[in-house]
């Protein structure tokens, strides 16, 4: 563990640097401790950013008793700091994440059914939040996002070593191994995370098994074209959703400004280039600088703006005006017309199908420019992974859709199965999917919905598994015998699907 943990060079920073964690909230059999570590913005410029850890803790230790498992846990899109890992005092009252520590879900001793068992789970705030609450998110930003998650995990596995050299912690146990999950958001960081773990050489040194992933946006051109091109019909299921139209408006703003803060080809763009100024006057871009509101807040607050009318920077909206622009099939539901949304400019770039044939290559055009931008911010290509993907994708998701899924698919159709598999059994919209998403990490599954299978299905191909057969069975070296990769020797050569050893080797039997 030691060995794996990186040196950080000091430097003139915004916040303190932590030497140790601090530890804010007891939960039943689990710890929770906030830090602050160091890391780079997208100008490359030091940062200190924030993240928390839960440790599991069992009320009765015994002597034998360690960390197994080191879960990466990239977290979904918030508007509100008080949603982020961190805000720990927060977290009863406020986000999904609640759902991953309530109490009275239980913990059970089985770390392959409950994830916080026999575990740590660091939870990094995402530039923008925590202790960076005063400066913009850089949204979707997945290489930028993934660099600062895994100094996140580099610099608080230092600080649980040193409470570990103290006696204050559990120590880790020699099979402890590394998996990551996210959703939403976090799901396409998480994709992002194992990207970067494996393009590094980090997943030798982290023991990493792979991700479990939920609804993330892995390709922001999926879901662009998605918006303007569905009409309720895609994917094999029946929506609500409608070309043209976003059902959560707040991320549009916030994916735009994420690629003018972070991608070069986007520095002489600004907003105004693709939002329409009544939009803007909304006031959706001060209601996410605040970080104040979720997004129940944020529909709320266009709710009223439909209800009422608005004034904004001395022009009037008359609530007629507003309804041109947004609907509302809930008081807490408010769903934008991307025609009134965008420029009109962009909306044409947009709804032209044949600018997507190809990514733009010529720079200097604010849609081309973004359009590539989004392009480069897709996890689906441009690698191929070592390790094993579960992907879980509703069908019916309306914000992230299922065509993210599919982009994967179609970049790597030759791994579905052995390398990453999809459980598509869900139809909810993205809210309901990614309850079931977190609850099926937390609580008792059911057969057909197991997470604790899903772990079980990435930690049997982690390397450490063939060490330890490896030194059970002296002569596999040189017979030509076939093992499954927990030491079990086959009578003949597998036909089912999955990973083997044969003379030493892993050989996939597709």
């Amino acid at each position: 563990m030691i060995a794996l943990l990186s040196s950080f060079a000091s430097g003139a920073w915004a916040a303190e640097i932590s030497d140790s964690l601090k530890e804010l909230y007891p939960l039943a059999e689990a710890t929770g401790y906030i830090y602050n570590y160091p890391s780079k913005n997208a100008a490359g410029e030091d940062v200190v950013l924030s993240s928390a850890l839960f440790a599991w803790t069992p009320t009765e230790p015994k002597e034998t008793d360690g960390i197994e498992s080191i879960h990466i846990y990239s977290h979904f899109t918030i508007t509100s700091d008080n949603e982020c890992p961190s805000s720990i005092l927060n977290i009863k009252e406020r986000g999904l994440f609640t759902v991953l520590l309530k109490e009275e879900y239980g913990l059970q001793s089985d770390p392959t059914k409950n994830f916080i068992s026999h575990a740590i789970i660091i939870a990094p705030d995402y530039e923008g939040y925590g202790v960076t609450k005063d400066v913009r998110h850089p949204y979707l930003a997945q290489e930028l996002t993934a660099q600062q998650v895994m100094d996140a995990v580099n610099y608080g596995l230092k600080l649980y070593q040193k409470h570990v050299n103290d006696k204050r912690v559990l120590p880790f146990k020699d099979n402890w191994r590394t998996f990551g999950f996210g959703y939403s958001q976090g799901g396409a960081v998480a994709v992002a995370v194992q990207r970067y773990i494996e393009q590094h050489g980090l997943d030798e040194p982290l023991r990493y098994r792979g991700t479990i992933c939920g609804d993330g946006p892995y390709d922001l051109i999926a879901t662009m074209r998605y918006y303007m091109e569905d009409d309720g019909n895609s994917y094999g299921v029946q929506t609500e959703h409608r070309k043209g139209i976003n059902t959560m408006p707040m991320v549009i703003p916030m994916i735009i400004q994420g690629m003018i803060d972070t991608h070069p080809d986007m520095k002489d763009h600004q907003l105004t280039d693709y939002l329409s100024q009544q939009f803007l006057d909304t006031g959706i871009m001060d209601w996410l600088a605040s970080k104040e509101f979720v997004i129940n807040d944020i529909h709320k607050k266009w709710y009223k703006q439909l209800q009422e009318g608005f004034e904004a920077n001395g022009r009037t909206y008359t609530k007629e005006q507003v309804a041109e622009m947004f609907q509302s099939p809930k008081e807490d539901r408010v769903w934008g017309r991307l025609d009134k949304i965008f420029t009109p400019g962009f909306y044409s770039y947009l709804t032209n199908a044949s600018n997507f044939n190809a990514v733009p290559t010529e720079k200097g055009d604010a849609f081309k420019d973004l359009h590539r931008a989004l392009a480069d911010n897709s996890v689906t290509t441009g690698w191929e992974p070592k390790h094993r993907i579960q992907f879980v994708h509703s069908k019916g998701d309306m914000v992230v859709p299922y065509g993210n899924y599919l982009a994967f698919h179609d970049a790597h159709p030759d791994s579905e199965g052995t390398i990453y598999r999809i459980d598509d059994s869900l139809t909810d919209d993205h809210i309901d999917a990614g309850l079931a998403f977190y609850l099926n990490l937390t609580t008792s599954p059911t057969e057909d919905y197991d997470y604790g299978k899903c772990f079980q299905w990435l930690d049997e191909s982690g390397s450490t598994d063939i060490i330890a057969v490896r030194d059970q069975m002296a002569d596999w070296r040189t017979n030509d015998g076939w093992y499954t990769l927990d030491g079990r020797k086959l009578n003949a050569r597998p036909t089912q699907k999955g990973i083997y050893i044969n003379k030493g080797k892993k050989i996939l039997v597709k």
